[in-house]
């Protein structure tokens, strides 16, 4: 593939997940987060097997890493991340899933023989763990309740996303980025349903404009296109560079929280994703140098 597509496509990513957290906030007024993450993933495993099938391809995929992506990256990332925006403002909850490139670059270091463990990598870490403690602490003052709990599932959720993602890595060099994120989609949303059903009210949901359009979006350009493309993008490039994304993001998750939703920008939040980027950096441009070389 061209590198200019692949960064193209990098920086739609970027975009694209930047508004992810604060419509993912806009849809829980009214629904609760299971469904609405349920309902998101089912949606967009139907599209996306449709879309598969409308090009003529096969909806065969590698069913044992479809459902490791179905399980972690769709239905325990995001179940956490749904249900912890409750009480963690978006823009916050960006700022700490941040944390995901740590989680990538040890998993990479211990399951992927290209991506060694390097020394600095402990010295990023202190510091984005500055940036991370910022981040929490602000969550608990801006929060309601339960927002300790909330703010600790979102550091907690990217270990399953950097699971997945070291698993694509490993098996995805040649399944079909369609089929097989389809039907990861399709089983995390089922998952997610699954658990509603049995912990949530349906009757209780208040079904709005602005939910339907949530549920819509989240669907067709947060799950569908970003998560294709970020298939994508791990097999042409290093799987820690992919996972950066979530460096990125959150300076644009802060502003737009604040500009939809009125979410409050504070200097300690703001410190906090300097921080946690600047931790991530330290531990991981020693790396990009010797790949130039």
């Amino acid at each position: 593939m061209p590198r200019s597509l692949v960064w193209i496509l990098y920086a739609g990513c970027v975009l694209v997940w930047s508004s992810t957290w604060v419509v993912i906030a806009v849809g829980l007024d009214g629904v609760a987060p299971f469904l609405g993450a349920g309902i998101r993933f089912a949606l967009a495993g139907l599209g996306v097997l449709l879309a598969a099938r409308l090009t003529g391809r096969s909806l065969g995929t590698d069913w044992r890493l479809s459902a490791i992506v179905g399980v972690l990256p769709f239905a325990t990332t995001y179940g956490l991340i749904y249900w912890a925006e409750q009480y963690v403002p978006s823009g916050l909850t960006a700022v700490l899933f941040g944390v995901l490139p740590l989680y990538m670059a040890l998993l990479a270091a211990a399951l992927l023989p290209d991506e060694p463990l390097r020394g600095r990598l402990v010295a990023g870490m202190a510091v984005a763990i500055g940036g991370l403690a910022l981040a929490f602490g602000q969550s608990l003052h801006l929060g309601g309740e339960h927002a300790a709990l909330a703010a600790l599932a979102v550091i907690v959720s990217p270990l399953a996303s950097a699971a997945g993602n070291v698993a694509i890595k490993r098996r995805g060099g040649r399944v079909d980025p369609l089929a097989m994120n389809g039907w990861a989609m399709l089983t995390g949303g089922l998952l997610l349903l699954a658990v509603s059903a049995l912990a949530e009210d349906w009757g209780a949901t208040t079904w709005s404009a602005d939910s339907v359009f949530s549920i819509l979006y989240l669907a067709a350009f947060g799950t569908g296109f970003t998560f294709v493309t970020l298939t994508v993008l791990i097999r042409e490039l290093p799987a820690v560079t992919t996972s950066f994304i979530a460096l990125i993001i959150p300076f644009g998750a802060l502003a737009l929280g604040a500009l939809v939703r009125g979410e409050q920008v504070t200097a300690p939040a703001v410190a906090g994703a300097v921080l946690v980027a600047a931790g991530i950096a330290v531990a991981q441009l020693p790396v990009r140098r010797r790949a130039r070389a």
